[in-house]
């Protein structure tokens, strides 16, 4: 298929993802079929998107006429079979529940056109395991948008083990076409790019709190004010959602081991229902003052732990070749506003005194998630290879025993056998 094949676009699910998803596909010229399972809930969804292009319209980002043209193009539907029937590419944005879409791909595969391509919004569920529910696995890939679409620039196209190349190339070009930066994830592997990163992090920070070492104020602080985050590792949970990052950390844990062990801080949290900024109550309260970040709070152990285990899951992702260090990078700042990409954060820091870090922390603790990633073992004795651009690392602990390499000076990178 080519991207001119393409002239309708079935959205399945029609709260916030899968509304503002059909918004951008409807204000890039494609005919929207908008479905969900209730009247109620397609209608709701309906009027976001008329409320979102009336904003638009307002703060003149769009005319009143493109905003009227791009309504014109959404068709709220309930019938499951006449949303997909004249579908040409459907998107999936229905709970992030493994059983959930499951159902709906057995249903999609009975009513959709054999050239259509299956595309999943899922943020960390395994695009394989999803694609072998259908018939036509070859036309099967991830397209993550994020929240909110109309807005985010990013969009993670993510190949399962049986999707086509030209899949994914036309998923690309789609995206494009709606006006977003498309990031390519070379292998299916739970939260994809901006996930793996993100949430390994709130879960850091909440083991360190968990563990005594230091206050929710003082990780948000070095988080936000000395790591020059967009905000602190707690305030972004609850902006989230405590729950949201919890669920994916709970698929990473089942899917990848022990290293993703949840904190029990964050399981407490939503037991009790304090699940952020949309509960009133989360890390912060937001019905007593809200967030309150001192700027001064920081300390350097802290900063070097967070950025650590930052390091390391990007030496996984680069390591099992599920994304290069210059694509992480972009991603993570497309998808969660970083000033700076992970990798260029490790580089600065000084790969060898994270890589210390870690060792020292896996020795005093035991636990999985301090245990090195190959790569990240691997590249601060490959300084010397000639395959790696080397420059000197900017670190405050430089190490005498290992010369240090910069993994952002290569905007790719070559897969490396775990």
């Amino acid at each position: 298929m080519e991207l001119e094949d393409i002239n309708t676009i079935a959205v399945l699910g029609a709260g916030n993802m899968g509304h503002g998803i059909a918004e951008v596909a409807a204000l890039a010229g494609f005919d929207v079929n908008l479905r969900d399972i209730k009247e109620e809930f397609v209608q709701n969804g309906y009027e976001g998107i008329e409320w979102s292009l009336g904003k638009l319209a307002e703060n003149d980002q769009i005319s009143e006429a493109d905003a009227d043209a791009a309504l014109d193009r959404v068709t709220p539907l309930v019938d499951f079979e006449e949303a997909v029937s004249d579908a040409d590419f459907v998107i999936e944005a229905v709970p992030e529940k493994m059983e959930i879409k499951k159902d709906v791909y057995g249903e999609l595969e009975e009513y959709a056109p054999d050239h259509t391509i299956f595309a999943t919004n899922t943020s960390s569920l395994s695009i394989t395991e999803l694609s072998e529910v259908t018939e036509r696995p070859e036309q099967f890939c991830g397209m993550h948008f994020f929240n909110p679409p109309v807005r985010m620039q990013l969009v993670e196209v993510i190949t399962g083990a049986h999707t086509n190349e030209d899949v994914l190339d036309v998923t690309e070009e789609l995206a494009e076409e709606m006006g977003k930066s498309p990031v390519r994830v070379r292998k299916d592997s739970p939260g994809f790019i901006v996930n793996r990163v993100l949430v390994p992090l709130m879960n850091e920070a909440a083991w360190i709190v968990e563990s005594g070492d230091a206050t929710i104020e003082e990780v948000d602080s070095a988080t936000k004010f000395d790591m020059g985050l967009p905000m602190g590792s707690f305030e972004l949970a609850d902006q989230v959602g405590i729950d949201v990052g919890y669920h994916v950390l709970e698929y990473m844990h089942e899917v990848l081991g022990d290293a993703y062990e949840p904190c029990p801080l964050l399981a407490e949290k939503v037991e009790e229902g304090n699940l952020g900024k949309k509960t009133g109550t989360g890390f912060y309260d937001y019905e007593d003052g809200g967030v309150d970040i001192p700027t001064d709070a920081g300390n350097e152990d802290v900063i070097l732990r967070l950025q650590a285990v930052m390091a390391n899951e990007v030496g996984k992702l680069v390591g099992n070749d599920v994304a290069p260090a210059g694509e992480i990078d972009e991603a993570v700042m497309l998808g969660a506003g970083f000033p700076e990409g992970p990798a260029r954060m490790a580089d600065d820091a000084g790969l060898s005194t994270l890589l210390e870090t870690l060792e020292s922390l896996h020795e005093e603790t035991g636990s999985e998630r301090y245990e090195p990633a190959d790569y990240l073992e691997d590249a601060p004795r490959s300084a010397a290879s000639p395959t790696r651009k080397m420059t000197k690392a900017s670190s405050s602990r430089p190490s005498a025993s290992r010369s240090p390499v910069r993994w952002s000076d290569k905007s790719s990178s070559t897969a490396h056998t775990a």
